[in-house]
């Protein structure tokens, strides 16, 4: 692969690219990393390769979104070899799937092998980071997109025979709904070599509570992912906090400054409001979604 078929992400230390679904060449990507699709193709799948330094502490799996607390797995992934001296190579054997309704396109996120890979790297201090990266489409398939972002950080701990994890900051969330990761023996390799203290501190540290839902017309934000829906989704708490929940679509989110990659994010506890809800999806009593939604109080 050539430079310019690659967007690198520094912080991380992993490099990038995706080809289309039949094609052994990867598409050029800029600095955003918006791939250069030929205005003639409709793509409906995309290859995604993912490099890492051959020392650096990481584990690339996928999750299967389409279960709650679904399980990892490596299956849809193989080793690239000869990708470039001193990295590792992973590439997604079985396609990122787009998806056509009418005018709306998205690449699929909420199943076995969804639109994004999860590298886990840990610390020989026992710090763990989880980056997320795959190709999405905000805007129905006029630019598609290399898109990468955090979505956990935290130190794991040992609680008598059971590992534990403590997120960085509450926003983070719980690493208990990612504990299936521990069940993967390349994972666990770097677990077993790292230096974990004894945990001994509070339940509320390893799950922090969300805040309490402030009144009605607003809502707290359960968890966001830019990967998910059409244009990012997530689920929020409706007033008053007794269950009741409603999604949130980047689509639908007013005033809120794009991030320095363009994207727009919500994260776990930020309060929001919003001017009134519509029926969404297809079951008949399936939570709505919720309109006019305006930051009101960030978690961080």
């Amino acid at each position: 692969m050539r430079r310019n078929q690659l967007r690198e992400f520094p912080e991380p230390g992993i490099v990038v690219g995706a080809g289309l679904k039949g094609e052994e060449d990867f598409l050029e990507a800029d600095e955003r990393g918006v791939l250069a699709v030929p205005p003639s193709v409709n793509p409906i799948g995309f290859h995604l390769v993912v490099a890492t330094k051959e020392d650096d502490r990481t584990f690339v799996v996928q999750k299967n979104v389409g279960r709650e607390s679904g399980g990892y797995h490596r299956h849809a992934l193989s080793e690239l070899k000869g990708f470039a001296k001193g990295f590792r190579a992973i590439v997604m054997r079985d396609p990122i799937e787009v998806v056509r309704a009418g005018s709306s396109v998205w690449t699929s996120w909420h199943q076995d092998k969804p639109n994004r890979v999860d590298i886990w790297s840990v610390g020989k201090d026992g710090t763990v980071m989880l980056f997320q990266v795959g190709v999405i489409t905000h805007d129905n398939g006029a630019t598609w997109k290399l898109h990468g972002e955090y979505r956990w950080k935290g130190q794991l701990f040992r609680d008598g025979d059971k590992i534990v994890g403590k997120p960085e900051h509450p926003r983070w969330g719980a690493f208990d709904v990612r504990r299936t990761i521990l069940e993967q023996a390349g994972f666990m390799e770097l677990v077993k070599s790292a230096r974990l203290e004894e945990w001994s501190g509070s339940d509320e540290q390893l799950n922090p509570p969300l805040p309490e839902v402030p009144g009605p017309g607003h809502a707290v934000v359960q968890w966001y992912i830019t990967f998910a829906g059409q244009t990012g989704q997530g689920p929020a708490n409706l007033y008053p906090s007794d269950g009741t929940n409603a999604w949130i679509h980047g689509t639908d989110i007013l005033g809120l400054a794009p991030d320095p990659d363009r994207e727009i994010r919500l994260w776990q506890g930020d309060i929001v409001s919003f001017t009134g809800t519509a029926k969404f999806g297809k079951k008949p009593n399936g939570p709505p979604k919720l309109l006019g939604v305006r930051l009101v109080e960030r978690s961080w």
